[in-house]
């Protein structure tokens, strides 16, 4: 195999960093960073489905990704020729096995290893973090799915806290179909509970206010894929655990609350067929109340729940 030198400035960095010990430095290299997900010939032109690129090895089965096609050409000595692009949350949003771990730029100088709990909180950082990564950005804005049972409960007892998963509402801003929506947030199971006669679905939206109240959704189907993440939450499949929704064609960070209190201005809203979204009530909490918003159609007045 030829000697193998840094392409560009990111695997100069990179290496510099993992050759010194310094994991958060090579962190914060590859948080952004596309990688090269080997692929077999025949993945490459579309004959087979791509599968995961494995190695095992002391009791451990390996992802491996290179920092680029010219690294995995001699990080492999030339035997791995074809790849996809790939990025860390990519990664985390899809990973197959919590007890697995990735390896990146394998045979070369400096190569990176992150287990699932590195992983995750690289691909996948809090709230809080990404704030003091960026002092000066607004405040993110939240959005969960609503059941026709939660719309009666918000509307018909002035429910003004939330609890369960939620979302950024940044990372769902391009689906516009509501079934499109429901599929990407892990719920096609609940279609039923979430789609109204007319094909919108309600939401919940409002800005996050105490940001070290939203928990990474960090955690794994039993006690040793929790523990392989250093998560704290267990759920059924398909429960990524890595932070993420269980969607296979988007990337949503997933998030947890418990009893978090709504801000004045909170909304509910309604997300149509026609990919439109329409206010329908808002948070008055001096009133402790939903005050419902009157449509341009006087003949659709307040949130559809049709339950």
């Amino acid at each position: 195999m030829q000697a193998w030198r840094p392409a560009d400035s990111f695997e100069e960095r990179l290496l510099q960093a993992s050759t010194a010990g310094d994991a958060a430095a090579a962190a914060a290299v590859l948080q952004g960073a596309q990688l090269c997900l080997p692929l077999t010939a025949a993945a490459a032109v579309g004959d087979e489905a791509p599968v995961w690129p494995t190695v095992s090895a002391a009791e451990r089965t390996w992802i491996i990704a290179y920092t680029s096609i010219e690294s995995m050409h001699r990080g492999s000595d030339g035997a791995l020729e074809h790849a996809r692009a790939t990025s860390l949350p990519e990664l985390a949003a899809r990973w197959p096995d919590q007890r697995w771990a990735l390896v990146i730029n394998p045979g070369l100088p400096g190569q990176v290893t992150l287990d699932a709990a590195a992983l995750a909180r690289i691909a996948a950082p809090s709230l809080l973090e990404d704030r003091d990564a960026r002092p000066t950005s607004r405040t993110p804005m939240m959005q969960k799915l609503l059941r026709h049972v939660d719309v009666h409960q918000l509307l018909q007892f002035g429910v003004t806290r939330v609890s369960g998963y939620c979302h950024q509402l940044v990372d769902v801003a391009h689906i516009t179909a509501p079934k499109a929506l429901v599929a990407a947030l892990g719920r096609k199971d609940e279609m039923a509970e979430l789609l109204t006669d007319q094909g919108s679905v309600n939401l919940l939206r409002w800005p996050a206010v105490g940001l070290e109240l939203y928990r990474n959704a960090f955690g794994g189907i039993d006690e040793a894929s929790r523990a392989a993440v250093n998560g704290w939450l267990i759920e059924e499949p398909p429960f990524v655990g890595l932070g993420f929704t269980p969607s296979a064609d988007e990337v949503v960070r997933e998030y947890k609350v418990d009893g978090v209190g709504l801000p004045h201005g909170a909304e509910i809203c309604e997300l149509t067929a026609a990919g439109t979204t329409e206010s329908r009530a808002v948070l008055d909490v001096d009133l402790g109340q939903w005050l419902l918003l009157v449509p341009d159609d006087a003949s659709d007045a307040g949130p559809r729940n049709d339950s």
